[in-house]
């Protein structure tokens, strides 16, 4: 729960207590009024921007729900989709807060045009979700007692968070998954868009090796064991897929938070991997 608040930023690491449970942590650096979460953000854009923070909060706050595409991103924020923006975009990668990620073609295994942008900044997101929007009132004291896991939306966002962390570790699951990194064809989240001859498609992480593998990883967030259901939703993403032919679809389950008898059972995952178990690098 930590790391998908912090994002594993080593100087986030030092502020913990390790005496204190997880959401009493989150709890003292996001909701007390002197927090160190809490205004962490003001100074860090403010600091890395300037002038420039303001259209680059917006770009950020338009992509807390969820990666969007250059001309969504655009029209969210009501800003020309031309020059500027795509500059805007590019200091915010550099500085690490964004990442753009490309789609490919499975047939080819050349990138595409079309991509998205997630923030990658674990805390940015949290910050922009459940601090900023209770700004004023966690200033008064008024979240002194509460629980962080009890908050709207939780499970929801932290599905979010998990998903970042993966990403931002993503040779670590090559490395659970046997693979060299030469082996690779292109590795990403992927989004297959609705044609008349394919439904649309989106998996969460993608592997195209040149053993003609595509490793499908859903990526499952819950505070509870990962059930069978799981494997209904990966069945529809299966079928969905257009992989060229002779190509293996390997499913994988990434999760954080142990999965059901009934699952380990099915036998259905080609492997099913513990974040929690030398995931992180």
């Amino acid at each position: 729960m930590l790391l998908a608040v912090t994002g594993g930023v080593p100087w986030y690491i030092q502020q913990i207590n390790p005496s204190l449970p997880a959401h009493e942590n989150i709890r003292k650096l996001c909701f007390e009024p002197d927090g160190l979460f809490v205004d962490e953000f003001k100074y860090i854009f403010h600091d890395l921007f300037g002038k420039r923070a303001p259209i680059c909060k917006k770009i950020v706050e338009s992509l807390k729900d969820g990666p969007k595409e250059y001309e969504e991103i655009a029209d969210h924020i009501q800003y020309s989709s031309g020059g500027p923006l795509s500059d805007y975009l590019e200091d915010l990668i550099i500085s690490g807060f964004l990442e753009r990620e490309h789609t490919w073609s499975l047939q080819s295994g050349e990138e595409l045009k079309s991509s998205k942008y997630r923030i990658r900044d674990n805390y940015l997101r949290y910050y922009l979700k459940y601090i900023l929007p209770s700004l004023r009132r966690i200033k008064k004291g008024l979240f002194k007692t509460m629980n962080p896991f009890n908050m709207p939306g939780w499970e929801g966002v932290m599905g979010l968070q998990f998903e970042n962390l993966v990403l931002n570790n993503r040779s670590s699951v090559w490395n659970a998954l046997g693979l060299r990194p030469e082996d690779i064809i292109f590795e990403n989240p992927y989004f297959q868009p609705k044609t008349l001859k394919q439904s649309s498609c989106q998996i969460d992480y993608l592997i195209q090796t040149r053993f003609k593998n595509l490793y499908i990883c859903e990526i499952k967030f819950s505070h509870k064991p990962i059930s069978i259901e799981v494997v209904h939703e990966m069945k529809e993403k299966l079928q969905a897929i257009k992989g060229p032919k002779g190509v293996a679809c390997l499913p994988v389950l990434i999760h954080m938070s142990g999965v059901t008898r009934a699952l380990k059972e099915s036998e259905f995952f080609t492997q099913i991997l513990d974040f929690n178990n030398n995931l992180v690098e």
